[in-house]
Parts: structure tokens; sequence; C-alpha cells
């Protein structure tokens, strides 16, 4: 459907999409079941950016539909919506098929997985603004009004909200995660993960960075998340405290902490083999017991400024671990972080930490550690 056209549809009469959209299904109620976006939010912003939303989805169907219908019921007059189904056999066809009307383009065939969906979907797009919804999760209510509210053209990079992680059969209780980027950019590389489902490209600084890692499946948001500030930096990256995406948590949910730590892990060891530092690499893949990278290579051309960098961002890595081997007292670890460590790319904190922990090497390796933490225990 065009701009134009579901411009005419939302002015019509002052009502959304809500009256024209199929009935909910019976016991379903509050948003975006009955309820919808105020129309009427829209008329006072400068500019209405396209927003591109694209659904990658198999077998939710479930689920699919309160995700469509967070999208539809934003009541934005400049959305662009795709789906990417994988060849689903649930009834995923058929929830897609009642909404077929509002859906720009739509698909339905056998995929190499997530990555390669989003990928079809991203060679669709038309719009200003884009992120990927997945099948089982939905946005918040005033999500697109804030979107268009913070996006300035040809300055604003990301756009990057809280979401709420709630499980869907209530075992454990709903969490708001925030997003907070680091002083500096070694750090925010090393530390910061992306909230995807908060955080929206510019979508023509997206495709310079080339498309997602099809040999990922559960980091490939993470991995173009560092290509993009290794490009771009964080300097145009906008936040905004407020909830933008409700990310569910089921007994079929990809999120297995295993299998993402994993594939994170071999970002760390890919960005420090492209740039010449082997024996962090080496340290990285011993820790995270990473023996194959199963197709996998970090895709970005690193020049002398991006790899100054990316050295600065392991050494953030190196120290991290450091911290945490001297908490678990796994001194075998911290030894050899320590070994490698260069705190020229540390923050004056991080330089006065890493010398304390040299010193408690230093006093260990001389048995004196023990003695000293007796008088101090003393002391006290």
């Amino acid at each position: 459907m065009s701009a134009e056209k579901k411009s005419e549809i939302l002015t019509t009469a002052g009502n959304g999409l809500l009256s024209q959209l199929p009935p909910p299904p019976i016991g379903k109620s509050g948003w975006p079941w009955n309820e919808e976006t105020d129309p009427s939010v829209y008329s006072g912003l400068k500019s209405l950016p396209r927003i591109t939303i694209v659904t990658p989805s198999f077998n939710q169907g479930r689920f699919i539909e309160k995700t469509i219908r967070s999208v539809l019921l934003q009541n934005y007059p400049n959305l662009e919506f795709i789906v990417i189904d994988g060849g689903s056999t649930d009834e995923t066809i058929e929830v897609l098929a009642k909404y077929s009307k509002w859906i720009d383009h739509f698909v339905s065939e056998k995929d190499n997985g997530q990555s390669d969906a989003i990928n079809k979907g991203l060679k669709e797009c038309t719009g200003d603004i884009f992120n990927w919804l997945n099948s089982d999760d939905y946005y918040h209510d005033d999500c697109f009004c804030v979107l268009a509210s913070n996006y300035v053209p040809g300055q604003t990079k990301l756009i990057a909200g809280d979401y709420r992680i709630f499980h869907d059969d209530g075992t454990e209780d709903d969490k708001l995660i925030d997003f907070k980027l680091q002083p500096t950019l070694e750090q925010t590389l090393a530390i910061v993960l992306l909230n995807q489902p908060s955080c929206f490209f510019d979508l023509e600084s997206l495709r310079k960075l080339g498309e997602l890692n099809v040999s990922l499946q559960y980091v490939m948001d993470q991995d173009i998340f560092k290509r993009f500030l290794f490009a771009f930096g964080q300097d145009d990256i906008v936040y905004v405290s407020k909830l933008l995406t409700h990310f569910r948590i089921h007994s079929e949910s990809k999120t297995y902490q295993f299998r993402f730590q994993n594939e994170y892990n071999r970002i760390f060891a890919s960005i420090a083999k492209k740039c010449g530092l082997v024996k962090e690499a080496k340290l990285l893949e011993e820790i995270h017991g990473i023996k194959d990278y199963k197709g996998y290579e970090f895709e970005f051309e690193f020049d002398a400024r991006t790899t100054e960098i990316a050295i600065g961002a392991i050494q953030n890595v190196l120290y991290q671990t450091a911290r945490k081997a001297s908490t678990t007292e796994n001194f075998k670890l911290l030894n050899k972080c320590l070994s490698l460590m260069d705190v020229k790319y540390l923050n004056k904190y991080q330089k006065s930490y890493a010398n304390r922990l040299k010193l408690k090497r230093t006093l260990r390796k001389f048995n004196i550690l023990p003695a000293l933490k007796f008088i101090l225990k003393s002391i006290g």
C-alpha cells in the first residue's frame, strides 16, 4: 500500500486502522488487540520519515498476529511493512493472509535462517528508518511517534530505546533493558550489546555496511552493530529513554545463552586476528573454547584509524576479562591477560586498576598476598 493511501486511510473521519483490520481473536484485548495509537499524534511533527519494518518468520503462527497488529496499529502514515517467511507449515500463512492488504511485500519460501530472511527483506526496503521485528515480539504503542520525533535526516545514524523482556509462561519477572553507551568508542565496542529490538538504523547508513552475516544465527545484530561503530562511531547515535519494544522469551526462543556467547566471542577473536593481534586472538579462542569459526569472519576493511580503535577495543576486552579472573581468583587467566595488556589503551581509572592487578599478581608470586590479606583483616 502506498504512503498516500495509508495517509488517506488514517485521516478518514479521524480514525485509524483499528476499525478496518480483522477483529482480534476472542478473549484478546488491550494493546494491540482493541487499542490503537491515536493518528493525531503525528500531526504536529515536522516530518514523517519513511519507517520500514521487516519481520522474519518461521512457524510462529501463534504469536505473529500480535506482532503484525503492533506495527499496523501505530497508525503511522509513512510505513513500509515487509514479511519474509521461511516456508512456515503452521497457521502463519493463514494469519498473514488476513492482513495481506496492509503488508507491502511478503514471501514464504525456504531460506537459510533468520539472517538470510532479513537480508531478503533489506533488498526490498525503501525507507529512511529500518529495523527488523521478530515474529514473536511486538512494538509499544508510541514507538513510531518516538522514532519520527527524534530522527534528523542526514544526521541521525541510529535511534536506540529501551525494551522489555517478558516470559511467556510468567515464570520470571519482566525486565526493562536500557541502552548505555560508554565514554569511549573502544569501551562501547568491548562491552555494549545492541538492543536490537529497540534500535533503529538509518537505512542508507546501514546499507553501506553490507548485509547481515548469514553464518551467524544468534548475534548477527551484534556483528552489524560493531561494523556500524567502526564505520560511523557513536556520536550520531540518539538514545531515547523510552520503552519501544516487548521481547518475548518462550520455550522455543532462539535466545540460548551458550550459543549466543559462542557466536559473540567469535566476533572479538576475528577482529583481533584481522588486526594482527595473534596472541590476543589465541587467548580469546582458548578462553571461550573457539575451535572452529564455522565460516565466520568479521567483514570490515580496517585502515590505520580503525585498526587503532580495534586494538583499543580488544585491550578493553582483556581488561574486563582480567577483572573477572581476579574476582574469581583464576590467577592463571589473570596472568595471561596482564601479559598481553597494553595500558596505554585504557582510561585513567582502568590503568590504575590494572596496576593494582599487576601488584596483586606480584604479591602472590612471592607468596606475600596471604600475609597481606591477614594483616589487613587484623587491622580492619
